[in-house]
């Protein structure tokens, strides 16, 4: 069903030629007409997009080597309601030239769960850069970037869950170009006050509005937007794909751990998922599965979405086969997974194409307990 969110003469006609629940449509309209309001006047130019595209720091897969210097403690231990950024040094370190020259950035703590004290002790991050000393340099038009961290500095598995975490966007990117762009980092974060140093591995995330600019698009900031809203064959792939990873943590409607993207008033909005540290495939020691989750049963998987048609299921059940080798190449080639880590997160999918693979099994694990989509009577 796609809507067309201009009210007027092609409203009326949908009205008139679909023996509708005149409640559910109006409903449905007024949710749409709020959405379009919220809406920026002019799509993104191609201009805009291209050189976002041209931009080094997502272009390229090689781990970065970095070096953040700062008053550590400070740093953080400021993760209260009313936190600062904070000054920092950051440079490249041994053979890796992504940014030469040692410069000064602004750094503060964020997040929500991952930014209390007993969850996990070393917080993520927010680097705001100063745009103009990064002219030729691999962070070259980056204004303000999230860090995804390890968590836990001194307990094992962290550091290889936060590879996990890393991975799972690079599979969302082999599925849509609505994602979230990633880059791997290794940080030597070094205190200025006690000289000590503690080096590990994260990641960047691009910057919600360069995802929309990318794709020609806006960002959406109205809830209570249904599943069945969205672009269909973009929800259909997502809500499998957050089954595939485990992921049971997002919610559209609630624009939980999910974005929305629209160019304009003629357009279908198109979810994007993000924050995927509570999925089963990552497996932090924090994770809780969803108390609806068989733990017995055979998948240990909940799917979320709703029950689309047997052709939008099978045209995204054709399309995640044929991307099966190359999400099992992306884990496996990876150098700084371990062995132990590399054959969980391959069994982990491998299960999820046994699923997709059985008729019974997908009737029984997906269609029945899909969400229906109400009914145009």
């Amino acid at each position: 069903m796609y809507y067309n969110f201009k009210m007027g003469r092609r409203s009326s006609l949908i009205l008139q030629t679909m023996n509708v629940n005149k409640n559910l449509v109006l409903k449905t309209l007024f949710v749409l007409l709020i959405l379009v309001m919220s809406l920026p006047s002019s799509a993104v130019s191609r201009k805009t997009r291209d050189s976002l595209l041209k931009l080094p720091l997502f272009k390229y897969e090689k781990l970065l080597d970095l070096e953040l210097k700062t008053d550590m403690y400070s740093l953080l231990n400021d993760i209260g309601e009313e936190r600062k950024y904070h000054k920092c040094l950051f440079k490249s370190i041994g053979d890796d030239w992504a940014l030469p020259k040692e410069i000064e950035v602004k750094v503060k703590t964020r997040g929500n769960f991952r930014r209390r004290k007993q969850n996990c002790n070393f917080p993520p991050f927010r680097f705001k850069f100063p745009v103009d000393l990064l002219k030729g340099t691999e962070f070259e038009g980056q204004d303000r970037l999230k860090y995804v961290s390890h968590c836990q500095s001194s307990v094992d598995g962290f550091e290889q869950n936060t590879i996990k975490e890393y991975l799972v966007y690079k599979m969302y990117n082999l599925i849509n170009d609505h994602s979230y762009r990633v880059r791997l980092s290794r940080i030597q974060f070094v205190d200025t006050i006690t000289g000590d140093s503690l080096q590990k591995i994260g990641f960047f995330l691009e910057d919600r509005k360069d995802v929309a600019a990318r794709n020609g698009k806006n960002n959406l900031q109205f809830k209570n937007i249904k599943q069945y809203n969205i672009l269909r064959g973009n929800m259909v792939k997502l809500s499998l794909f957050q089954m595939m990873v485990g992921n049971s943590d997002w919610d559209v409607s609630r624009l939980h751990n999910i974005d929305l993207l629209s160019v304009d008033d003629n357009s279908i909005p198109v979810a994007v998922p993000f924050d995927f540290d509570w999925c089963s495939i990552v497996d932090h020691s924090y994770y809780t599965p969803d108390p609806r989750i068989d733990m017995n049963g055979k998948y240990k998987r909940r799917y979320k979405g709703f029950l689309w048609s047997d052709e939008e299921f099978e045209n995204a059940f054709s399309n995640y086969k044929e991307l099966k080798e190359s999400f099992l190449k992306l884990i496996s080639e990876n150098k700084y997974l371990t062995e132990e880590s590399k054959q969980g997160m391959m069994n982990y999918i491998l299960k999820f194409y046994e699923l997709i693979d059985s008729s019974k099994d997908i009737k029984v694990e997906i269609k029945k307990k899909a969400q229906i989509i109400p009914k145009m009577n």
